[in-house]
């Protein structure tokens, strides 16, 4: 992980002793595929998770493996490898349904953004975003990307003026028809991040911005390409 963490300019910090001790930090995603088990995952510092999905199945077991994939890259550490943030505190929120694309997942993550406050989490990581749905009656176009008409945009508004950080990927849609960013990566006052190569060349998924009303998105960029996660099966 050392080429990631190097990129970022992590590595003096470390060095310094800052790997996240003190911050809480909440995770929503789609699923936590063994991430109750995985012995990179320091479980003395997991402070708990919350399904808010209609799924049957336990979040650690289903086949959703994104969020344990981007938790790694947080909060792991083994011999040969350490996340950004490896002593912050987390939780975990499944908000994405398995099986179906519908605006029910942005209120799951709403659900999601209000526990997190009531929790007093200082951060919220989301690698999620939304765009289009099995119904097409509730497709968002280009013209909603203003921070203000989506339910996600406006909690996500509301979370950081209370003063939340808010970390929201800018999308995967860059080689697609609709190649902007999604929502709430279009909200005011969050940090949207877009992706890059270890070069430090934007990846070819990584969405557009800017938002309609002209503001500039992603603000930052991260390896988003070739990153080193930690393996679901260890």
């Amino acid at each position: 992980s050392t080429e990631q963490l190097a990129q970022l300019n992590l590595l003096p910090l470390h060095q310094a002793g800052y790997k996240g001790k003190g911050i809480r930090i909440g995770l929503a995603d789609g699923g936590f595929y063994h991430a109750n088990s995985l012995s990179a995952l320091p479980t003395d510092q997991w402070l708990g998770y919350t399904d808010l999905t209609d799924d049957e199945e336990n979040i650690f077991g289903s086949n959703g493996n994104h969020g344990t994939l981007c938790l790694s890259s947080i909060v792991a550490k083994r011999e040969d490898y350490e996340g950004v943030a490896s002593e912050a505190e987390y939780y975990l929120f499944k908000t994405e349904e398995d099986y179906t694309e519908s605006p029910k997942e942005i209120d799951n993550w709403v659900v999601a953004i209000e526990m997190a406050d009531s929790m007093g989490l200082h951060i919220m990581s989301t690698s999620l975003g939304y765009t289009t749905f099995d119904n097409d009656c509730f497709d968002f176009a280009y013209a909603d990307m203003d921070g203000r008409t989506s339910r996600g945009a406006q909690a996500a508004t509301i979370a950081a003026r209370k003063g939340m950080l808010l970390v929201v990927a800018v999308g995967n849609d860059g080689r697609n028809e609709w190649h902007y960013l999604s929502t709430p990566a279009d909200a005011d006052s969050i940090l949207t991040v877009g992706a890059v190569d270890m070069a430090g060349e934007i990846a070819t998924f990584s969405s557009f911005g800017p938002t309609v009303d002209g503001r500039v998105k992603p603000e930052v960029c991260a390896m988003g390409k070739g990153t080193v996660v930690v393996d679901p099966s260890n």
